[in-house]
């Protein structure tokens, strides 16, 4: 939760164009490439993407001494959370036991993601005792078979692997009524799963999860096209959120369905509805150390093997970056490089413009712009 003084910085940063007064709000961090899994939505390791070359690195494995200075740096930037996530399974990182500690002993909320195969007893428990905040879990079924769709020529016996670790993270919180870590299970929405929503939030609360999230599957490229919803499924999955949101306010869980929805009506078009604010409120650290604005983005502003975070951030490379991103007439210019369906960072940057669009006349944008357009 951003501090009044942070909201005010940012403020003063948007003001400038593109000079940043104040660290990310939260920093996404790519552990390792390697991966026990095909998903078939992945853009790195599904048998129907092909990666960007942008991805292709020698590295496997981000270095743990790159997070450790990288957690020192961001607590002096006021930086609030740090999202553990990756191109491959993070849980298959070397040092994941020593790379979570370092996150957490520097006082960060962290999220860690994972497709949940690997999760066991001892691993399980040292995440207890460091009291990592979320375990979000990436499942794309609700059945053994549905498993088998979405994760081509991969075990389907890792549906119930996934199914055991997730009891085995209640059981463990229960016995030592511990709350950490809260567990959310991800569900990437396609034509596979779509009529399965409300099966996912029965999974969730029969195996003692704490929440659900959703996300739209994106088509990398145009290549999962067959898997993508047509417009009748599409607005079939809004009208299943909607009532999923009433239903689910009398449980327990939380969720991200106002979100969900906000990106199923913003659709494609994210580019052309406002600004993008990402570059003043996040970054994301691939495993070779780039520093690129999001996952969806195929530029670098520098890297951490060079230079320091601090020198990276408000360095020429973003400022150019920053003073496009802001500015209308030069977002066919990201679309070169950034690819914004269903863009993930939709929520953040709504809640910026909705303010921040009344400032817009100083920076000199389009009156279109300027007036805000309202998202149907």
């Amino acid at each position: 939760m951003a501090t009044f003084r942070q909201k005010a910085k940012l403020l003063q940063s948007l003001l400038t164009g593109q000079v940043a007064y104040t660290g990310p709000f939260y920093v996404s961090v790519d552990l390792t490439h390697r991966c026990n899994l095909r998903c078939l939505g992945c853009p790195y390791h599904s048998p129907y993407v092909k990666a960007t070359s942008s991805d292709h690195c020698s590295i496997s494995d981000i270095p743990l001494r790159i997070i450790e200075e990288l957690c020192k740096e961001l607590k002096t930037m006021n930086t609030d959370t740090l999202v553990l996530s990756g191109g491959g399974e993070p849980l298959l990182h070397p040092d994941i036991l020593k790379l979570v500690a370092a996150v957490k002993t520097s006082g960060f909320y962290t999220i860690l993601f994972t497709n949940g195969t690997l999760l066991e007893r001892n691993l399980i428990q040292t995440f207890m005792d460091l009291k990592l905040d979320v375990i979000r879990i990436s499942l794309w079924a609700t059945s053994p078979e549905q498993y088998q769709q979405n994760y081509p020529a991969t075990d389907p016996e890792n549906f119930q692997r996934v199914i055991e670790g997730i009891k085995l993270v209640a059981k463990l919180k229960t016995e030592q009524k511990s709350k950490f870590p809260s567990v959310v299970l991800h569900f990437p929405i396609n034509r596979n799963n779509f009529q399965d929503i409300n099966s996912l939030v029965d999974l969730a609360l029969a195996k003692g999860c704490n929440g659900v999230s959703f996300t739209p599957m994106v088509n990398w490229g145009g290549t999962l096209t067959p898997y993508v919803l047509s417009p009748g499924e599409e607005k079939s999955v809004r009208q299943s959120l909607k009532l999923l949101r009433k239903r689910i306010h009398s449980l327990s869980l939380e969720h991200n369905i106002d979100k969900t929805l906000l990106r199923y009506r913003v659709g494609r078009t994210f580019w052309q509805k406002m600004p993008c604010y990402i570059p003043w409120l996040h970054a994301r650290i691939t495993v070779d150390g780039a520093v690129r604005p999001c996952t969806r983005c195929d530029l670098s502003f520098g890297n951490l093997q060079n230079n320091s975070f601090h020198e990276i951030w408000n360095g020429s490379a973003i400022r150019t970056f920053r003073l496009k991103a802001i500015r209308s007439n030069k977002l066919p210019f990201l679309r070169e490089h950034c690819d914004c369906d269903f863009c993930c960072f939709v929520g953040d940057n709504a809640r910026v413009h909705r303010f921040f669009k009344w400032f817009l006349p100083f920076l000199g944008h389009p009156r279109s712009i300027l007036e805000g357009r309202r998202i149907e």
